[in-house]
């Protein structure tokens, strides 16, 4: 009787675990499913592919504030040079710098510093580019702005192509040459900076007159103060107008003043009432004088004046003329008619 009893109770548990099986674990397994499919699916290239980490911090070799270098050459310092940060970076022989200032050294102890924003330096060829609010400053008070500057250590020459805008060092009046051109060349060889084209200059004189020079070139010193203006110049001055091939303005240094302009290769002068050519023109300011030499000549009134020197006094309100020969209209030569 016992045992009867306990195979009832089997036979009722094995038929509840089938009941179990048949009926409610396969809506468990449709429920699960229709759950999957309304979650949202993983990105497939996510999950393959691993993130990547920044390529800044996987290429810098090396990273340094407060760099300090000195370059040498033939025994001689060629440029130091200063910056807040240098990066270098794998497989590159360049470092790039922020807050630039590089003073370069020329062989007549002449200098140039340049600062910028931002620079590069080759450590093999010892080249650098410096960018950003570039200021070049000659050790005689020359200042140079332009967006960038380049330096060829082979060649020892700074160079840019851009726009370049220069203020000269003021004179004892106060007086400073203004100018605009496009590119500039700044040798360390021959401690000279030229301004490649399109120059146009403003220079304040005595007696608060100004200046305007045009030119396609300028040549400045970084051993004084002389500028050199070359090809197709034009100088405006009061009501004069002067034109030649090359014009040198020459600085005296006892005064610390501009004291002369001189023209060479030909000289052309003019305003309203007469105009002069010669070989040669020297202007100076000091005493409002013009003298021309090199086989000189005046016209006026379509009379022709000649001579071995001719000089203008006053701004050109008198004339002197040393072995003068004049031609004269001969219109005004003739006598006039006698009234009948």
């Amino acid at each position: 009787m016992k045992n009867r009893f306990v195979q009832i109770a089997l036979s009722l548990a094995l038929l509840g675990l089938l009941i179990q099986i048949v009926l409610v674990a396969p809506s468990q397994i449709r429920d699960a499913g229709t759950k999957a499919s309304l979650l949202p699916a993983p990105d497939v290239e996510e999950a393959i592919t691993p993130k990547k980490n920044p390529p800044a911090s996987g290429e810098v070799d090396q990273s340094m504030s407060g760099m300090h270098m000195i370059e040498t050459q033939e025994g001689q310092k060629e440029w130091e040079l200063w910056s807040d940060k240098a990066i270098g970076m794998k497989g590159k022989e360049e470092f790039e710098l922020q807050n630039v200032k590089t003073v370069f050294f020329s062989e007549s102890g002449v200098t140039f510093t340049v600062t910028g924003n931002k620079g590069h330096v080759l450590s093999k060829t010892k080249d650098m580019r410096i960018e950003g609010d570039v200021v070049t400053r000659s050790s005689n008070g020359y200042v140079f702005r332009t967006e960038s500057m380049e330096y060829q250590s082979q060649t020892r020459l700074l160079s840019a192509l851009n726009k370049v805008e220069m203020i000269g060092p003021k004179d004892v009046q106060g007086h400073a040459l203004h100018l605009t051109g496009v590119g500039m060349k700044a040798s360390l060889a021959s401690s000279t900076v030229e301004i490649l084209s399109d120059v146009k200059a403003q220079k304040g004189i005595d007696g608060g007159r100004n200046a305007l020079i045009r030119s396609q070139r300028s040549l400045f010193s970084g051993k004084d103060r002389t500028a050199r203006f070359l090809g197709d110049v034009v100088l405006d001055m009061d009501a004069m107008r002067i034109t030649g091939p090359e014009a040198s303005f020459v600085y005296d240094s006892k005064k610390d003043v501009v004291r002369t302009v001189e023209f060479n290769g030909g000289a052309r002068v003019s305003d309203a009432e007469k105009w002069a050519t010669s070989q040669n023109l020297k202007v100076d300011f000091e005493s409002n004088k013009f003298i021309f030499r090199g086989n000189p000549r005046v016209v006026q009134n379509n009379d022709e004046l000649r001579g071995e020197e001719i000089v203008f006094l006053d701004g050109g309100k008198q004339v002197e003329v040393k072995r003068a020969r004049a031609t004269v209209d001969d219109k005004r030569l003739k006598a006039p008619e006698k009234k009948q």
